[in-house]
């Protein structure tokens, strides 16, 4: 016999399976149970690993140079039809727990699930069961378990809440974090403190690990939420964190609650924030790097040439006796400080489209206010620096090379912290060839696509790009289909940089993922340009998942699930 079945509770688990069990496959089903009334998405979860037997008994495991562990995949079928693949390798405390001599071996997460949704069945009994493929490409069935369905139910909406953990210490501005679904809609994700309703969460995080569980939810891939929780509002001490989920039908589930200690004083309050422009490794230009560069009769240099800016938001929240807020910022390169809020401020009426405020604090930025509502002053929180890169190679002192951009913010009860910090190249590189700098939109990282996916982004060179190539795993595909795609969301990004950059810099492309044979797993997609005269930059990277054979549209197999 190659499997051995568990039902029942981990505590019966312990009884049926002694430490040598005689079979090679130790299968446990968590849920649903036989014979159970299911509606809505129905997670279908355990757990499966091998008993060992290769290695000898649980003392000499550790010794043992273990094979891979056997399972290649594990699949859903209802009423014999392919549903969905169940993610494996999921890690199992409770297992572990139990079982603690396979930590440490192939089998330490064995933990599985997958879903589907009830409601495109009809309504009576329905069966399902689990088919394990082993790397060697056998199968095998476990776990054949009969429901009966109600589509008529509406399901209560459903999450986890991960952050805080139990106990969690907290202070200052502290992330609440999970992932919430409903089948049918959600209407809001609330944030309780005390049983309160301090707010509601942002909602709409990328997820694939959720849409992995969830396969058969279209918005399983953006199930994620968030809440910034201004923690500094709270009396120091222990308060219960719970998440209210609220769908569009008006069915409600508290999901979450826990304890949470807070500790809040004016010496663990710092500053807090990032950097938006430059991205890390950026090249920062200059026209002159020596006093005569470009000039006849060997005057000084004197006028800006090249412009460079710096741009973010700070954040501060005090203690009950301390209402905070950020007193200034400050840009320093390699240590040293060479523009100041407090000193350097100054009109710039030739930015009036982006900010007249140069070198200031106290930018609008509506993006952090919405993220981190209940913080003061969120949505004047941006600050923006001007850097004449010619200034600082020819009258600072600073050279050709690798340099840390650092900003470092100080509030008014004179904590101060470096809230981030950058590496940048400082160039004057006789070709002026300035490199492009984009991102890629989809597929977003680790998202799991199939069939034909598009890829798409943008991407942005001072030297116009010409074409935008697509590679996977190293290995060239194609140009993109389409580039020069309207793209408001950067103009408003870069505001400062010229309308004719920014307007119309996205790209896409249409990549066929069976008609070019890619195999089903990781590929990495790097996307690169080439510009006017012919400079090439790789602009960005990304991790993705394929599988052609995870899920399947429901919709049109609704006859034959039925």
């Amino acid at each position: 016999m190659r499997n051995n079945v568990i039902r029942g509770t981990l505590a019966v688990v312990l009884t049926l399976l002694p430490v040598a069990a005689f079979a090679n496959t130790v299968f446990h089903l968590d849920s649903p149970s036989d014979g159970s009334t299911v509606f809505g998405l129905v997670e279908v979860r355990g757990w499966i690993m091998d008993d060992g037997q290769e290695c000898g008994p649980p003392p000499e495991w550790q010794a043992c140079e273990w094979t891979t562990a056997p399972v290649s995949s594990i699949e859903l079928y209802v009423d014999d039809s392919f549903v969905a693949r169940a993610d494996i390798g999921q890690p199992r405390w409770d297992v572990l727990q139990a079982y603690p001599w396979y930590a440490g071996t192939p089998y330490e997460r064995p933990g599985f699930s997958v879903s589907f949704d009830a409601s495109h069945f009809v309504s009576g009994e329905h069966t399902f069961f689990l088919r394990v493929i082993y790397s060697d490409m056998t199968t095998e069935d476990f776990g054949t378990t009969t429901v009966t369905v109600d589509p008529t139910r509406n399901q209560a909406p459903f999450g986890e809440l991960e952050m805080p953990g139990p106990n969690q210490p907290m202070n200052g501005v502290y992330p609440v974090t999970g992932w919430a679904l409903d089948d049918g809609s959600l209407a809001k994700v609330e944030v309780m403190v005390d049983g309160l309703i301090v707010g509601q969460a942002n909602t709409g995080v990328h997820r694939p690990d959720v849409s992995y569980r969830f396969p058969s939810h279209p918005g399983a891939d953006y199930a994620g939420f968030i809440r910034m929780l201004n923690t500094s509002e709270l009396t120091n001490g222990v308060h219960s964190i719970a998440i209210r989920l609220t769908d569009n039908q008006g069915a409600v589930r508290v999901v979450g609650q826990r304890f949470v200690q807070t500790f809040n004083t004016a010496y663990n309050l710092p500053p807090f924030g990032g950097i938006d422009w430059p991205q890390p490794d950026h090249i920062m230009y200059s026209d002159a790097c020596t006093p005569d560069a470009g000039f006849s009769g060997g005057e000084e240099y004197e006028e800006p040439s090249v412009i460079e800016w710096v741009s973010g938001w700070a954040l501060d929240v005090g203690s009950r006796t301390d209402p905070g807020g950020v007193a200034y910022v400050q840009l320093l390169i390699d240590g040293v400080i060479v523009k100041d809020t407090m000193v350097d401020s100054f009109y710039y009426p030739w930015l009036e489209h982006v900010t007249e405020l140069v070198n200031a604090y106290g930018i609008p930025r509506m993006d952090i206010a919405n993220l981190f509502p209940d913080v003061p002053n969120a949505k004047d929180a941006g600050f923006f620096f001007a850097l004449d890169m010619s200034d600082l190679m020819i009258h600072r002192g600073f050279k050709q090379g690798l340099h840390m951009l650092t900003i470092r913010a100080g509030d008014w009860e004179n904590n101060v912290a470096d809230i981030a910090r950058i590496p940048v190249i400082f160039d004057c590189s006789d070709d002026r060839d300035r490199p492009s700098w984009g991102e890629i939109y989809t597929p977003r990282n680790m998202e799991r696509v199939a069939g034909v996916t598009e890829l798409s982004g943008w991407a942005i060179d001072l030297d116009l790009v010409q074409e935008v190539e697509i590679w996977l795993d190293g290995q060239y595909i194609d140009n993109a289909d389409e580039i020069h795609i309207p793209t408001p969301e950067v103009e408003f990004l870069y505001a400062w940089l010229s309308d004719w950059m920014t307007e119309n810099s996205g790209w896409r492309y249409d990549l066929d993922t069976i008609g070019l044979n890619i195999t089903d797993g990781q590929h990495k997609l790097v996307v690169w340009t080439d510009d006017y005269w012919g400079h090439r930059t790789m602009i960005a990277e990304q991790v993705f998942v394929v599988d052609n054979n995870a899920k399947v549209d429901m919709a049109g197999k609704d006859d034959a699930l039925r």
